[in-house]
């Protein structure tokens, strides 16, 4: 038997959907913390250095931070996220609202792992967020993040499912040129023979690499694209940017 989720004014990452991304999507973040550690090391960032994570999700790499001796501060436009990540990360400072409006810390390094910049929507917000870290870094700090790239056409829509001891996810993507949507409907149980039901739109927009360089290098900031994070490969259309404020 199901019923119905009460709906919310948050349109992305409400309760379930954001316990769900919690307990089983947390591969991408574990599998690119290696790598952005390392980086870290390379680039100089301090012992107790503070990194700033955009859109922190439900906390676990703020946490993982933590553990590994830097102070985190994360923000996410998700109230549900948010009360997640508190709990997951409770040494972490942690704000809700969106990217290209929060004011951002005086800090050493800035990440964004899974694709949240492209929730951004908007080339102006990209730039803007874009901007905004920069300020926000100490010279030589490194930015690290991640964004998914638009196709040459539009695909057949793909349809996957992901589930687990509670809930169960099904999610429809149709890809364009210009934009992602995520179709995704979940069910998470809600008593002995309940599962509550629910469902969200996510609309992303895709930025391309050129373009993507060019922001950055306008703003002032040196460095590359990657297509991995050490061992753990991103999709074809995916690039992770290891990006430096320069010294002076």
């Amino acid at each position: 038997m199901t019923r119905q989720a009460k709906k919310t004014p948050a349109d992305l990452y409400r309760q379930d959907l954001a316990q769900i991304h919690v307990d089983g999507y947390g591969f991408h973040w574990e599998g690119a913390a290696p790598s952005v550690l390392d980086w870290f090391g390379e680039a100089g960032v301090p012992e107790g250095g503070l990194v700033v994570d955009l859109g922190c999700g439900g906390g676990q790499w703020l946490a993982h931070l933590n553990k590994q001796g830097y102070e985190a501060w994360g923000v996410d436009a998700s109230e549900a996220m948010t009360r997640l990540a508190k709990k997951a990360a409770p040494k972490a400072k942690i704000v809700t609202g969106s990217f290209d409006e929060v004011e951002l810390p005086e800090c050493d390094a800035v990440t964004s792992l899974g694709e949240p910049l492209n929730y951004l929507n908007s080339g102006p917000k990209m730039r803007r967020t874009i901007k905004r870290v920069f300020k926000a870094l100490k010279p030589g700090g490194l930015f690290v993040f991640d964004v998914r790239h638009p196709p040459d056409r539009e695909l057949p829509s793909v349809d996957r499912v992901r589930s687990g001891e509670d809930w169960f996810c099904h999610s429809r993507a149709e890809e364009t040129p210009s934009r992602l949507v995520r179709h995704i409907t979940t069910f998470r149980r809600a008593g002995k023979e309940r599962f509550r039901r629910d469902q969200e739109t996510h609309r992303l927009k895709l930025f391309t690499r050129k373009e993507m360089a060019n922001w950055l290098r306008e703003t002032g900031f040196k460095g590359g694209t990657r297509r991995r994070y050490g061992d753990y490969k991103l999709g074809p259309r995916q690039s992770v940017f290891v990006c430096r404020k320069p010294k002076r």
